[in-house]
């Protein structure tokens, strides 16, 4: 009877090492990924937030440079757009080509108003007044704006898989 119940034996003993050996590997694996892509998670949402708090900032400033006219204004708010810039080219592996795309063509956008509400602050004549209001409407209408924050969130929620519990 031992010669039949021993191989038995030693084989669900093999088995039961070589699970444990096995599941030991795998579990170690399935954590150091989970905490590589978590980081990188983590990292992408914070990328987004900055993203949209820059965005509005941004907005805010050249709705009171607006307001304000003071020529002085323009270089902090020169300054926060190019700290926008390097913001989202440092951060260029976590975005997506279209949103590239998008915050290049926002850049633009901020730079081609701001240029415009300096000249005609700076000039203080009629000159420029065309510009001034193309650009006042342009800011008042929050095309651009509103294309990027969507943007933002849009593929915020998407690495959140918020949209697919809606459906």
């Amino acid at each position: 009877m031992i010669e039949k119940i021993l191989p038995a034996i030693i084989t669900i003993i093999g088995n039961l090492i070589f699970y444990v050996w096995i599941k030991g590997r795998v579990d170690k694996t399935l954590e150091r990924n989970k905490i590589a892509y978590g980081g990188i998670f983590k990292e992408k949402v914070e990328i987004y937030r900055e993203l949209l708090k820059r965005t509005y900032e941004i907005k805010k400033e050249l709705n009171r440079f607006y307001y304000s006219g003071k020529k002085e204004d323009s270089t902090e708010i020169m300054q926060k757009i190019n700290d926008y810039i390097q913001f989202y080219l440092i951060n260029q592996p976590f975005l997506s080509e279209q949103m590239l795309s998008d915050l290049k063509m926002l850049r633009e956008e901020y730079q081609d108003i701001l240029d415009k509400f300096y000249r005609h602050i700076a000039n203080s004549d009629a000159e420029f007044i065309d510009e001034f209001f193309k650009a006042t409407n342009k800011l008042r209408s929050n095309g651009p704006f509103q294309e990027i924050e969507n943007r933002i969130i849009y593929e915020m929620r998407n690495d959140l898989r918020i949209n697919n519990f809606d459906k």
